[in-house]
């Protein structure tokens, strides 16, 4: 299966800002025509580090109503992610990237679980349903985040430093995904940045 990707104009509006001597945090905004539908993994480069609120629960992955849910699923390496089926039928979840894992065929209210140990882009599949597919981007750092339907982020606790921000999102070129921002934390007033990427 390939991927297509398409070509699109997206800006990038950052908005950085302190919060005390020990840490800081980067809210921001995406902006793109598909943005509503199509959601975007805002992440700090290269930082390895835990953040607590993170290993709280673990995060969830349904199959409902032939879709998984959600369909872009950012975690850092080691974590534990759960599947489930919330259809009436069987499902079945794989993934051909990185580690390559099929966890099997199972019916409602049943699930399984992997441990990513990997970085990288999974695509989940359903071997039952062909139509199906998501997205878990495995990371090596915990500093990320996801946009929301407006394509708004923020992600905290960042120790104060210089870092490089990138980004990874499905309707994204290959030009985009390779781009890195310079970003400070820590610095006093707040940083704003305005990126625009027109394809």
């Amino acid at each position: 299966m390939k991927k297509t990707v398409s070509a699109i104009g997206v800006a990038f509006l950052f908005l950085l800002s302190s919060q005390g001597g020990e840490a800081g945090r980067i809210t921001g905004r995406v902006k793109g025509k598909w943005i509503e539908k199509y959601q975007v993994v805002v992440f700090i480069q290269g930082v390895p580090g835990k953040r607590a609120e993170l290993h709280a629960e673990r995060p969830v992955m349904h199959q409902k109503d032939k879709t998984f849910i959600p369909r872009l699923l950012p975690v850092a390496v080691g974590t534990t992610v759960e599947f489930k089926n919330s259809d009436s039928f069987k499902h079945n979840i794989f993934s051909p990237d990185g580690e390559r894992y099929n966890l099997g065929t199972w019916v409602e209210e049943k699930g399984r679980s992997y441990t990513f140990k990997r970085p990288g882009i999974y695509r989940q599949l359903c071997n039952i349903h062909p139509d199906m597919l998501a997205y878990i981007v495995v990371l090596e750092t915990p500093y990320f985040a996801l946009t929301d339907n407006d394509g708004n982020f923020e992600i905290g606790s960042i120790p104060n430093g210089n870092y490089l921000l990138r980004v990874w999102g499905e309707k994204l070129t290959k030009e985009q995904l390779t781009r890195t921002f310079d970003v400070i934390v820590g610095e006093g007033a707040p940083v704003s940045i305005a990126i625009d990427l027109i394809q």
